[in-house]
């Protein structure tokens, strides 16, 4: 047996520890869910593939075992330990970027509808960007007591002290939220002054200072004055004075009164604040792109809304433009546009198909491909079955949730040396998720399967910021085609 083989035989003890795959919202280390179905992987092909691998790498570790018991037995300690440790973590940490809850929560009192009877002005999708942002800006905040005064308006003293308390950490330098979801929403009987409603929303999130990467999970507890309306959404993503408006400043240093209108604004009787943070998980976790999980969830059934029908015919209806085909048409161009920037490392050309919020939680992990000289390649991509989930519609908006079923070549490699880190150049992965996309509900028309602008139909090129070059119109909202606003993996959807 030669040295040569002892080390192959190392290596691939070590290549163990996981099988799996990157993919745009695909979490990079999405290790499960509460699915107890196992799921997709490359199918047939792939068992082939292990069977021979398996009866190979046995032959292998009995020679080697044989030859060299003085290696192998230590070795064998420790890969056992590695796979042991790797299990353990994951058991604890479920849902690693998944986004689904992380634990089985309480059934909600109330639901968006509910809120609607009281508010017909609420949006979720407005609300969520609304949560996505003031969490994000919050957490950058936390270190800084100027900065996290500039959002007290939105929240609490008492969840300002909280977050201040992580302080010690280090400054945050980046937020990338890669789960957010309407946890409960709690509508008082009757609505009364003084009463208010409330929305828990549960957030998934990469918090990183200069040094360290903490992976967190928390529930902020919005709450608003039941006898408040909900305001329309903005193109501007700030934190004014809540009453009034105006640039928030404070008209004395540590209160809460608006310099401009003279209104104390932190209590929610103006608009959402959030009353309390509650953390259950805030663990050191660098973000990594190099650890393979097997996929999940693929042959569960698809998690349909009970009213899916109901909506999408008042949908087609309101537009006769908007069918199932067309709106998958539009979906098709989105996935292939979105595979090519990520395998490219550039999402520059993607930009036109994706939200604000969900283009910036990609671009941080293409930013941490490119640092670690790596990159996702995407070969062959393809859609294989597509089904209606969900149809949600409000005031503002129309968002549509379909599940596909995808399949390709889906490999790292290092772009300096061009071998490959994780995957295959040969065996196909097999998936699904659930794709969300959403579109201004004052609009109409065919979705486009090109990128040209549905306001000056010109070329579609598109600022980072989300305007169009030529006209200036801000497009990355969905206001004037349908854009893509989440990715949910299979095994944690639940509508």
């Amino acid at each position: 047996m030669t040295r040569r083989k002892l080390a192959l035989a190392a290596l691939v003890l070590l290549a163990l520890a996981g099988v799996a795959f990157a993919r745009p919202g695909g979490g990079e280390s999405f290790s499960g869910g509460h699915s107890g179905g196992g799921g997709g992987g490359g199918g047939i092909g792939d068992a082939i593939d292990m069977i021979f691998f398996a009866i190979e790498l046995i032959y292998y570790l009995v020679i080697l075992f044989v030859d060299f018991p003085f290696v192998m037995i230590p070795l064998l300690i420790v890969i056992v330990f590695l796979i042991w440790r790797s299990a353990h973590q994951k058991r604890v940490n479920s849902g690693d970027w998944n986004s689904g809850p992380a634990a089985t929560l309480a059934p909600p009192t109330a639901t968006a509808e509910d809120l609607r009877a009281i508010d017909p002005d609420f949006s979720r999708i407005v609300f969520e960007d609304f949560a996505f942002r003031l969490f994000s800006t919050a957490q950058r905040a936390r270190a800084n007591p100027e900065a996290l005064a500039a959002v007290a308006p939105y929240v609490s003293d008492q969840a300002r002290t909280e977050l201040a308390t992580r302080a010690s950490a280090g400054a945050v330098q980046q937020v990338v939220v890669g789960s957010l979801r309407v946890d409960s929403v709690r509508v008082p009987s009757p609505i009364a002054d003084g009463s208010f409603v409330e929305i828990a929303v549960e957030y998934e999130a990469n918090v990183a200072t200069a040094q360290h990467t903490y992976y967190s999970i928390e529930t902020w507890t919005f709450k608003r004055a039941a006898n408040r309306h909900s305001k329309p959404p903005g193109a501007a993503h700030t934190f004014p004075c809540p009453n009034c408006g105006a640039p928030w400043q404070a008209a004395a240093m540590g209160t809460q009164v608006c310099a401009s209108c003279g209104q104390a604004v932190d209590n929610g009787r103006f608009d959402w604040v959030v009353d309390r943070v509650d953390v259950d998980t805030n663990d050191e976790r660098p973000p990594t792109v190099t650890e393979e999980v097997p996929e999940r969830g693929t042959d569960d059934p698809t998690e349909e809304a009970p009213d899916l029908a109901d909506r999408m015919g008042e949908l087609s209806t309101d537009d006769p433009n908007v069918t199932q085909a067309s709106l998958e048409a539009r979906l098709g161009a989105i996935y292939a546009a979105l595979n090519a920037a990520w395998s490219n490392n550039e999402l520059g050309p993607a930009r036109p198909f994706v939200s604000d919020a969900l283009y910036d939680y990609l671009q941080y992990w293409v930013d941490t491909y490119k640092r670690q000289t790596l990159r996702n390649q995407l070969t062959n991509m393809r859609i294989t079955n597509t089904a209606l989930a969900k149809v949600e519609r409000d005031k503002y908006y129309d968002a549509v949730t379909i599940r596909l079923w995808g399949t390709g070549l889906d490999y790292v490699v290092n772009t300096d040396t061009g071998s490959v880190v994780r995957g295959s150049k040969h065996v196909e992965r097999a998936y699904s998720e659930y794709w969300t996309i959403i579109r201004s509900a004052g609009k109409q028309g065919k979705p486009q399967t090109t990128a040209t602008c549905n306001n000056c139909g010109a070329p579609l090129h598109i600022t980072m910021a989300g305007d169009c070059e030529h006209c200036g119109a801000h497009v990355t909202a969905g206001e004037f085609d349908w854009v893509l606003s989440k990715i949910e993996q299979d095994d944690t959807y639940m509508g």
